[in-house]
C-alpha cells in the first residue's frame, strides 16, 4: 500500500515538473518568485524570478501563497508588514517580525501586470515608520528592483492605555517626518457605571518623531473605552486604521460617535 502511495506521488510529481519545465521565462502563466529584502539603510530590492520547479511543486501541491525566512532591522522598527496587490489576483499581506538589521522575506506572486507593492516598516505600537510603494510587471523574468523607504508624512497613534482608579492615560504617537504643530483632537469613549460617556481633548503639539501624553474619562469603573485620535482626519497620515485603541466591550460595540 506504501509503495502505491509513493508511487502515485511520484508521478504526480513528475507530471507536475514536467509541465513546469516546459513553461519558459517571459510567460505570463503561473508565479514569479519574488524576494524582498529591506537593509539598515532603509532601503529594500525586489528579486525577481522563475520560482525553481522544486519550489513550485511545493507551492502548489501545499497551496502556499508565501514563504517568509529569516527577518531583522534597525533598533525602533518592529515589524514589517508588506501588501502586495493588482489585477486578477486576491491581495497577499502579511507581516514579518524584525530582529537585526536585515528583512528577507520570499513571497510567490501570480503573474500578471501592475503588481504593486506596498511595504511599512513598523513600531510596537502599529505605527508605519517608513513607507516604499513599487509597481512592476510579473512575468517570471529575472528583475532587481530597488524600493526608497521614506519617511511616513505624519502618523499618529495611542500607545496601550493606562487605566487607574482615576483616570484614563495614553501617549499620542506622531511618527511622521512633520510636527503637529497645533496639536490633535481626540475622543475617548468610556463607561461609568451604566453610562457611556465621552471626553474630548486636543493635545500639546506632537514633535516629528515624538510623543506627548493625553487623559480623558475621570472615575472609570470599568474597562470598556475606546480612544479615537484625529476622529475628523484633519491630519494627513499613512494609515488612519493607527489612530484607536480600545478594550472590553467597546472593542466590539462602541457607542457611537454621536455622544461626543
Amino acid at each position: 500500500m506504501k509503495k502505491t502511495i509513493l508511487f502515485i506521488l511520484t508521478l504526480i510529481i513528475l507530471s507536475l515538473a514536467a509541465a513546469m519545465t516546459g513553461c519558459g521565462e517571459g510567460t505570463d502563466q503561473g508565479t514569479s518568485e519574488v524576494t524582498i529584502i529591506i537593509s539598515d539603510n532603509h532601503t529594500a530590492s525586489l528579486d525577481i524570478k522563475k520560482p525553481a520547479v522544486f519550489a513550485l511543486i511545493k507551492h502548489r501541491l501545499k497551496k502556499i501563497i508565501e514563504m517568509n525566512e529569516a527577518s531583522a532591522l534597525p533598533p525602533g522598527i518592529a515589524d514589517i508588514r508588506y501588501i502586495i496587490s493588482g489585477p486578477g489576483m486576491s491581495a497577499i499581506t502579511g507581516v514579518e517580525t524584525v530582529y537585526g538589521d536585515t528583512v528577507r522575506i520570499v513571497l510567490y506572486i501570480p503573474n500578471g501586470r501592475d503588481r504593486v507593492f506596498t511595504l511599512d516598516a513598523r513600531y510596537a505600537n502599529k505605527c508605519v515608520r517608513y513607507r516604499g510603494v513599487s509597481e512592476v510587471d510579473l512575468n517570471g523574468s529575472p528583475t532587481k528592483l530597488g524600493i526608497s523607504m521614506n519617511l511616513t508624512n505624519t502618523d499618529l497613534c495611542p500607545s496601550n492605555a493606562a487605566i487607574s482608579v482615576t483616570s484614563i492615560t495614553f501617549n499620542i504617537n506622531n511618527a511622521g517626518s512633520t510636527a503637529v504643530v497645533s496639536g490633535a483632537l481626540y475622543y475617548v469613549q468610556y463607561q461609568s457605571g451604566s453610562n457611556n460617556l465621552c471626553s474630548t481633548g486636543t493635545s500639546a503639539t506632537i514633535p516629528a518623531n515624538g510623543s506627548v501624553a493625553a487623559s480623558g474619562g475621570t472615575y472609570p469603573t470599568s474597562n470598556n473605552y475606546r480612544i479615537i485620535i484625529d476622529p475628523v482626519n484633519s491630519i494627513t497620515e499613512t494609515d488612519d486604521s493607527n489612530n484607536e485603541i480600545c478594550g472590553g466591550t467597546f472593542c466590539t460595540s462602541p457607542p457611537p460617535l454621536s455622544i461626543c
